[in-house]
């Protein structure tokens, strides 16, 4: 397809989601006349949060467009072990999921500031986007060829291609989809230490990775910016929801003691020595839950939805961002692909990266869900077995859901329902 004009593509949001997807554009798309543009509410480009996991597979995209390099130098170092599983009332480990961290393409624990960092100054380097600050969505308007999008400074845009990439609170997406969060009866509590000669006198752990299970609670610890900080995740079960907020919020804090009154125990004194040198005040995030949707492409093909706002995951499995950094790529090529085709439309190929993902994040989310029972020793195949039992099919199952977020080829994805459906022209 020959553009005498630039197909105009707009990015609300400009976390990872967002950034990353122009990244993948601009990789696959830069023959082609293209203009992208990135609309971010807040006054700057950043993210909240501590760490973030990032799967082989993301990895591997990342390291495709040349940031690989730069995701392994702020990633934490696992020391060959993804996690040792110990109980948290004796500290007495149940079982050790092996890495390499020796391959060049590798999981990443890193910072979400530092990763988005990478983001950034990529897209600045190859000016693969013009970044715009302050723009909040507001609404849009269907104009036929484009869509018209209006911010709430009264300012308004046309795009040919609107991709929400706006979060968990996707005002995109609520102009679409009318569903409501849901209480998972699960809090999370967030924060990081720094790894400094008072943490390193006591961490007694072959790696600065592990989790503590007991029943209705779990504590994660890895570390990340470069063996620099430790992050930590504490989850508890609470069916009764708390009165914080109905939201999802990274900027919610406690009190340090009602985040130890979960963790600290006196029969695991090392677990609690660690927890001494927790900040004064951790984050609080209520998990709130969505059913899947059927539906990510609206006015034709013209709006699509990716990462949080198409599949908005709880994280108990750490998938999240790696998640909307595969919808970005397949994004990308089903674009690419679209503008090399003169006989197929846009909503073909946007509903041809529709059905590569949405199965994968609809598995995906339903067992992050379930992750939050398993962990906490409360999943349907637990039930009647006693402690020990409860914590082999907890080992057992984690190793087999981690192989299948890490090892899904999605080129072989792609291709195939590529052949089936746009040469079908359905």
């Amino acid at each position: 397809m020959s553009l005498s004009t630039p197909f105009k593509i707009a990015i609300i949001g400009g976390g990872i989601s967002g950034l990353s997807t122009a990244l993948f554009i601009h990789h696959f798309c830069s023959h082609q006349n293209i203009q992208i543009d990135i609309y971010e509410k807040a006054d700057s480009y950043r993210d909240v949060g501590a760490g973030l996991t990032i799967g082989v597979n993301a990895a591997k995209l990342l390291h495709l467009i040349g940031l690989g390099d730069a995701l392994n130098a702020i990633s934490g170092s696992r020391d060959g072990i993804w996690f040792t599983i110990r109980r948290l009332d004796t500290n007495k480990e149940v079982t050790t999921i092996h890495s390499n961290d020796s391959d060049q393409i590798r999981q990443a624990s890193v910072s979400r500031s530092g990763l988005l960092n990478i983001l950034l100054k990529s897209i600045t380097e190859r000016k693969a986007a013009t970044l715009h600050n302050n723009k909040q969505f507001l609404s849009t308007k269907d104009l036929g060829h484009e869509t018209k999008i209006i911010f709430s400074d009264s300012t308004s845009t046309t795009a040919n291609l609107l991709l929400a990439s706006d979060g968990i609170h996707s005002l995109v997406r609520n102009r679409f989809v009318s569903d409501s969060p849901i209480y998972t009866g699960k809090i999370l509590y967030r924060g990081t230490i720094p790894i400094n000669s008072d943490l390193k006198q006591i961490w007694t752990l072959p790696t600065y990775s592990a989790m503590w299970i007991d029943h209705n609670k779990h504590l994660i610890m890895y570390s990340i910016n470069s063996n620099k900080t430790l992050n930590f995740v504490g989850c508890v079960t609470s069916p009764q929801n708390p009165d914080i907020t109905e939201k999802e919020s990274w900027s919610t804090t406690c009190s340090k003691s009602e985040f130890l009154s979960h963790f600290q125990t006196p029969s695991n004194p090392l677990l609690s020595q660690i927890l001494s040198l927790t900040p004064s005040n951790p984050s609080k995030w209520i998990i709130n839950d969505r059913n899947p949707i059927p539906q990510w492409i609206f006015y034709h093909g013209k709006i699509v939805l990716l990462g949080d706002a198409a599949h908005p995951m709880v994280p108990h499995q750490s998938a999240g961002a790696g998640q909307a950094i595969e919808d970005g790529y397949i994004l990308a090529k089903a674009l690419s692909d679209y503008l090399s085709d003169s006989d197929s439309g846009l909503e073909k190929y946007m509903s041809l990266y529709q059905k590569v993902r949405l199965p994968r994040t609809t598995t995906l989310q339903t067992q992050s869900r379930d992750a939050g029972n398993l962990f906490h020793l409360n999943a349907s195949s637990m039930k009647g077995k006693s402690f020990d039992d409860r914590l082999k099919i907890l080992s057992e199952t984690i190793k087999k859901r981690l192989e299948s977020i890490w090892t899904e080829d999605l080129d072989v994805l792609y291709d195939k329902e590529k052949a089936s459906n746009i040469r079908k022209k359905i």
